[in-house]
């Protein structure tokens, strides 16, 4: 395995790691916040986005409570994934155009 392989590799694991770790402590996620109105259980809406505003990323786990994650928490994992496929895939990707034959 090359070096740049490996290191798409490494990349890979780590985002889907931050992402898995992300998910797993929804809807509170690990660096935002969220408000607190008390509404007993049940009550809520379902989940729902709000937007963005101020660089964080505005959602509702229930349909009552506000929370805000800051947009690169949400934004590193999924860069650091498509950077680390992008690198697994690459050399894969030269290696099949140059043992097609040429004309």
């Amino acid at each position: 395995m090359n070096r740049i392989a490996l290191l798409g590799t490494v990349l890979l694991s780590v985002g889907i790691t931050i992402s898995l770790a992300l998910l797993m402590s929804f809807p509170s996620m690990m660096f935002g916040g969220c408000t607190d109105v008390g509404v007993p259980e049940g009550e809520g809406q379902g989940v729902g986005i709000i937007g963005v505003e101020d660089g964080n990323f505005l959602y509702t786990p229930d349909g009552v409570n506000e929370c805000s994650t800051p947009l690169p928490a949400i934004l590193t994992p999924i860069g650091l994934i498509i950077v680390g496929a992008g690198l697994v895939l690459t050399p894969r990707m030269t290696k099949n155009e140059t043992a097609v034959p040429s004309k």
